[in-house]
């Protein structure tokens, strides 16, 4: 019997007012607060100020470096898994990942989740196949993902929630060098590698400060390549994926008042093919005629300049991305499909089909705040400017040089005279290129006043002026010949977006907290679709042709939460219930016959659940970590298109369907043991089980698009072990990731045309991995 939200939302109030009945009150205080714990309490920056994670009234899951390694994440999809209500969602034709938060999730548009290292923004809007650069975990003090909209501190995009890989910085008075090699063995697959360093101190002590590192990791493949017909085995272990990272960044004091720190973080990724299979070849098999490799590189200077100015603090940070994201995808099939609607076997062009994609995405960003220097003050604030200018390219040729002569044998024409269009130079039957110009300049503003000496209110506002603009170019026989936008697509918006919140903590051991904000992305302009090919799609959603644009969504976020510590922080709990009402919401609009898409406002949503994170120490050695997630994310109007053959109109979205790509669950539960073996020499023991439930693909079985074969994603658990010694300033480990070998699928797509009869393109996790680790810190 399916759980509703009211049954949950009511079993927690009544936990939640048990536990209220045993919080201690103001008069008895003193008696209960807690002593130091065992281990520190985690610092974060979640208000632009460091602060402890307990007293921060947000719903903030914070990993440090040693929760990161013990669980083996090496990306934001690893660390998703630990997090509740968070995912990084494979969707699209290929899989690329996209995250959310809450279940506030489109692959369409802008991400609806603000992406940072450090206090720089690096989200991308959806393009082509790319997804967000795939930040790798190297010499990080910790990840926090916010969750719930943080639009004011941190802009637009952050409407889900706000992730920040925060990095090690120069230090102008220690020295510290760190170093880890791992090795790890998959499953029918190859060995696994990684090597990384991190070295920093002094140069003038007290004035002059450096730190630098490197990281390479190989990712072994686990997919084999067969031959199409004979299923015989043609290259195995096809899909390795690389890493390297380099880093670099000096500190500077200048006088007893500033801080100088320049940095630059430079990563390049390279797939050898994509980690994909075919459901008719079964797992871990696929067919491609072309390699399909990828490679993702981008460069990250920075300049961060503080200044203290007696009772205020003065930050600027000034920063550049270069991103350059290629990809080349085998289309070998796309005649079949899209001429002939199905998969036609030996209809394939010879030399087959190549796609050829290439993203760029070059961003200038600025930020000045002027803040509070006390987070111990009454009266807390911070003011600040933000500029952001972003140029985004895309780029795509689909190259078959033998097209024209399968054209000519098939249909007894020219490909000129059945497309309308001649082959382009060098066979190229479609080439399209994007050119997206986006500018943003936005002020921010939040104040929190401490009303008595538990209670706080808090109140802020960012006001944006954004202004993008969109040339389209397409050519060649798919496009229909060539279809030229106007130069400038502009589309300009002045979203303002406040943030209201109290604060109530009657001792040290106990915060409760309300807040109400808004959070937006901005809107966009879509690339043209060639109204003859699509001619039938576009009817069936009432359209003679495909918008020109689509405007903005927002967000209303509601929340309230509680944190709490109990026996001098040997169990620590954090509780937070929310609902969110989203208007306008940007979703992707597929064509299945012609195998173009365009994106437009479909109707409204909510989203509401709860997280619950706790951590217990029963005993020293003994540590448990759970942290459970909930969401219900559903549409809450019916949006219709045109007449279909029957008569009836198009459902493209029905009330009640649930947001597509969002599971219900996301949990995680954790245990570590520690005994002391000898002198300066400890035991561990871990095991840890990551949880997420079903979801649907798509938002209901009577929408236009729906496809049965893809339409239920399923549930997926990985339970990772890790057993090992440390001594000073040394660990070694063993670990198990995936121990089950679970096989759910992951990721579920039909080719470009979702044709009847052609395979699905398919992911699983990577298969079990046993491995060994060895780390230095001196």
């Amino acid at each position: 019997m399916p759980i509703s939200f009211a049954a949950v939302l009511q079993g927690l109030t009544v936990l939640a007012t048990g536990a209220l009945c045993f919080a201690p009150t103001p008069a008895n205080a003193q008696a209960t607060t807690s002593a130091s714990a065992d281990k520190a309490a985690i610092i974060v920056t979640a208000r632009r100020l460091e602060e402890p994670l307990q007293v921060v009234p947000i719903s903030v899951t914070a990993l440090d470096d040693d929760a990161l390694h013990g669980m083996g994440a090496e990306t934001l999809a690893d660390v998703a898994r630990a997090v509740p209500n968070l995912i990084v969602a494979p969707v699209g034709v290929l899989g690329a990942e996209q995250p959310a938060i809450r279940g506030i999730f489109s692959p369409a548009g802008s991400s609806t989740v603000g992406i940072y290292i450090d206090d720089v923004p690096i989200q991308i809007r959806s393009l082509g196949f790319a997804g967000n650069a795939d930040i790798r975990t190297f010499d990080l003090v910790r990840v926090e993902v916010l969750r719930g909209p943080q639009g004011t501190l941190f802009g637009a995009n952050s409407m889900g929630g706000t992730i920040r890989f925060i990095t090690r910085q120069p230090d102008l008075h220690l020295s510290d060098v760190r170093t880890q090699a791992e090795i790890g063995f998959t499953k029918g697959g190859g060995i696994s590698r990684e090597i990384n360093g991190a070295v920093g101190g002094p140069i003038v002590p007290g004035r002059l400060g450096f730190r630098a590192g490197a990281y390479y990791r190989l990712d072994a493949g686990y997919v084999d390549r067969v031959d199409r017909r004979s299923g015989a085995l043609r290259e195995r272990n096809i899909n390795d994926v690389s890493a390297l990272a380099l880093r670099a960044g000096l500190k500077a004091a200048v006088g007893e008042t500033v801080e100088l720190t320049p940095s630059l973080l430079y990563q390049k990724s390279r797939r050898d093919d994509y980690p994909l299979f075919e459901s008719n070849l079964g797992p871990h098999r696929q067919s491609a005629l072309h390699r399909q490799p990828g490679e993702d590189e981008f460069i990250l200077p920075s300049l961060t300049a503080k200044a203290a100015l007696g009772g205020a603090e003065l930050t600027s940070v000034t920063a550049y991305l270069d991103r350059d994201d290629r990809q080349v995808t085998d289309y070998s099939l796309t005649f079949g499909e899209l001429v002939l609607g199905g998969l036609v076997p030996g209809l394939v062009p010879e030399g087959g089909t190549r796609s050829l994609t290439r993203v760029t995405q070059r961003s200038f960003t600025h930020e000045t705040r002027l803040s509070s220097a006390s987070a111990e003050a009454p009266l807390r604030w911070v003011v600040g400017a933000f500029y952001r200018r972003s140029r985004l390219g895309l780029t795509q040729s689909v190259v078959e040089p033998g097209i024209s002569d399968l054209v000519e044998s098939f249909f007894g024409a020219s490909i000129e005279a059945v497309f309308g269009a001649p082959l382009l130079p060098g066979g190229i039957s479609y080439r399209g290129t994007e050119r997206v110009r986006e500018t943003q300049l936005a002020g921010f503003g939040e104040v929190s006043w401490r009303l008595s000496d538990a209670l706080e209110a808090t109140a802020g506002v960012r006001v944006t002026r954004s202004r993008l603009g969109l040339r389209v170019l397409s050519e060649g026989p798919y496009a229909g010949g060539s279809i030229t936008q106007p130069d400038e697509r502009t589309q300009r918006e002045t979203p303002v977006t406040p943030r209201f919140g109290l604060a109530y903590r009657p001792t040290q051991d106990w915060l409760l907290y309300a807040s109400v904000g808004k959070g937006f992305r901005v809107g966009g302009a879509n690339p043209p679709v060639p109204a003859g090919p699509c001619a039938a799609d576009l009817r069936a959603f009432g359209r003679a042709e495909a918008p020109v644009s689509f405007n903005s969504d927002s967000l209303w976020s509601y929340e309230i939460g509680a944190k709490s510590s109990w026996s001098r922080r040997r169990l620590q709990l954090g509780l937070s219930l929310f609902h969110i009402d989203w208007d306008g919401i940007q979703q992707p609009v597929s064509l299945s016959d012609c195998g173009f898409s365009f994106v437009d406002n479909l109707g409204t949503a909510r989203s509401r659940g709860f997280e619950l994170e706790a951590e217990a120490r029963p005993v020293p050695p003994l540590t448990l970590t759970a942290a459970i997630g909930y969401v219900d994310a559903r549409f809450r109007s019916t949006i219709l298109g045109g007449a279909m053959p029957s008569g009836e109109r198009a459902i493209i979205v029905e009330r009640g369907d649930r947001v597509p790509y969002v599971p219900r669950w996301t949990t995680r539960l954790a245990g570590g043991y520690r005994a002391a073996l000898a002198r300066s020499l400890e035991g561990f023991l871990a095991a840890e089980y990551q949880y997420s439930s079903r979801y649907r693909r798509a938002p209901s079985e009577v929408a236009v698009g729906y496809d049965p074969r893809v339409y239920r994603g399923e549930a997926y658990g990985n339970l990772l072990a890790r057993a090992g010694m440390e001594g000073d300033g040394w660990t070694v480990s063993a670990f198990v990731d995936n121990l089950l070998d679970d096989r759910s699928i992951l990721f579920s797509s039909a080719d470009l045309v979702p044709a009847t009869g052609a395979p699905l393109r398919q992911l699983t996790p990577r298969p079990r991995t046993i491995g060994f680790s060895g780390s230095l810190l001196f």
